[in-house]
């Protein structure tokens, strides 16, 4: 069975600005299916506000994003969480991802700003980078 995971929005965006580097690599491995996203509305909704956001740099079109999301979903295993949470983090933007992996007992939240996340270890997620998430994908 393949590995369960929260992707952060940073690894998202990281993945459409560059071919290049683990973000993008771990992108493709997702579209081939060897992991499964785990995914909430409130998590895509953040997905599409800063890949609209940045659309210029990105180089995509709203439809274009658009048809991307709707892959994600395709792919995605959908989760609900709790109308009830307690906060962990400082940022609370970064809330919701923390939650999603906790409710639905995701095996990974892969991010770039893992210092930021570093309080969500304390409620067992396993957080990682994407370098470390893709030698977990290749092994």
């Amino acid at each position: 069975m393949p590995p369960r995971a929260v992707m952060d929005t940073n690894v998202l965006h990281a993945a459409l600005r560059s071919r290049h580097g683990a973000s993008h690599a771990i992108l493709d491995a997702l579209w081939q299916r060897r992991w499964t996203l785990v995914l909430s509305n409130t998590v895509l909704t953040e997905y599409e506000e800063i890949l609209k956001r940045e659309a210029d740099v990105l180089r995509l079109t709203d439809e274009r994003i658009n048809r991307l999301l709707d892959a994600l979903c395709t792919l995605a295993e959908r989760r609900h969480p709790s109308e009830t949470w307690l906060s962990v983090l400082t940022d609370p933007d970064d809330e919701a991802l923390v939650q999603l992996s906790v409710e639905a007992r995701a095996e990974y939240l892969v991010s770039h700003n893992t210092r930021h996340l570093v309080p969500a270890r304390t409620l067992g997620i396993n957080l990682i980078a994407p370098r470390e998430f893709l030698a977990i994908l290749r092994a």
